[in-house]
């Protein structure tokens, strides 16, 4: 018979259970020592968050803002904004508004640094600061175009005088008009520094609402009109006015053909109006008011068109909805329409499977 096979038994002695003591020791120092690593870690993470500047966004009804980093305090109301960079003191300051009015939607953007500074200085002599330069001691430093999107053109401006320096940006966008502007005094650099880097990234840092144009905004230097380019842009004018008037005239019977001609036709009137800083003369004239009413049967079309998408849409009928927003997306052409083209490749794109056999062409 085999002999039974029997597994010693390990009788503990004084020198394994110290071994097994140490060992246990050793790693839980060596445990306590990688949580206070990540401890510290996680510590100096926190330390250094909260170190970095702060900034601020504040949001208006027609524009949001982000300030400087670590600029104090700030007052607003309706959409006018003044920043400070201590709070109990408005020098340094930074100034924002934006202003609404139907005229604005044919203004050029002047980029005439005289006109920008003009306009400038009469922000400044209107707002309660505690110290401001004299009225007539700034003078202009530098001017620049800029552009704030495509399709609006910005007026950039530095100026300084009287111990006094600052930077202001103008531009229209729909029927808004935007004015920034800055003023610090000259020896403080660091705060000519913030304000610099500010408006070096100035459209990083200020965003603006999509609106309709009414117009290509055109981009003049009014110091350049002369009453030569004042006669020959009239003479243009004559010329889009007859043809207006004559598809305005088809436009009510004929609208399928008369309609967008009409319309397009005044729009070329009223640019060129812009274009030599005349545009109010169209805007009291019975001949905007009939564009008015021409432009709103043009909505109207529009309108029309989403309500055909949307019910194709909603009975899942893709060829027709297809169909439909592609010739939105061909036939939406007018000056402003550029979000409804935007708003039927969205729907194109989001809401109607692809063509078998192949992704959609926008």
């Amino acid at each position: 018979m085999p002999k039974a096979q029997y597994k010693p038994v390990l009788v503990p002695t004084i020198l394994s259970l110290r071994t097994l003591l140490w060992s246990l020791a050793l790693t839980f120092l060596a445990g306590a020592l990688l949580w206070a690593y990540l401890a510290w870690g996680a510590l100096a993470q926190s330390r250094a968050r909260l170190s970095e500047p702060v900034s601020t966004t504040v949001e208006m009804p027609l524009y949001q803002v982000k300030l400087p980093p670590n600029w104090e305090a700030y007052t607003k109301a309706d959409n006018t904004l003044f920043a400070f960079r201590r709070a109990g003191a408005d020098i340094p300051v930074l100034f924002f508004e934006a202003v609404r009015d139907p005229g604005f939607a044919y203004h050029a953007i002047d980029i005439n640094p005289a006109i920008a500074l003009q306009s400038v200085e009469e922000d400044i002599d209107a707002v309660p600061l505690s110290e401001k330069p004299d009225y007539l001691s700034l003078g202009i430093v530098g001017s620049e175009r800029l552009t704030v999107k495509p399709g609006i053109t910005a007026m950039h401006l530095l100026f300084g005088g009287g111990g006094f320096s600052g930077e202001a940006v103008r531009f229209y966008s729909g029927d808004v008009r935007y004015a920034l502007w800055s003023l610090h005094r000259t020896g403080d650099v660091e705060a000519g520094q913030e304000i610099r880097a500010f408006f070096r990234h100035l459209f990083e840092n200020f965003d603006i609402p999509e609106l309709r144009e009414a117009i290509n905004r055109p981009v003049v230097d009014s110091a350049m009109l002369t009453a030569e380019v004042n006669t020959t842009t009239h003479q243009r004018i004559a010329r889009e006015l007859a043809l207006w008037r004559l598809f305005a005239d088809r436009a009510e019977a004929e609208p399928e053909a008369a309609l967008l001609p009409a319309l397009e036709h005044y729009r070329d009137v009223l640019e060129l109006l812009s274009s030599i800083r005349q545009e109010r003369i169209a805007l009291v004239s019975e001949d905007f008011q009939l564009y008015q009413r021409l432009l709103k049967d043009r909505q109207q079309d529009v309108g029309e068109w989403f309500i055909v998408l949307d019910k194709a849409v909603a009975m899942r009928d893709w060829d027709k909805a297809r169909q439909q927003a592609k010739w939105i997306m061909t036939h939406a052409t007018l000056t402003g329409e550029r979000l409804d083209v935007r708003r039927a490749a969205d729907i194109l794109a989001t809401q109607i499977p692809a063509e078998e056999g192949g992704a959609d062409e926008n």
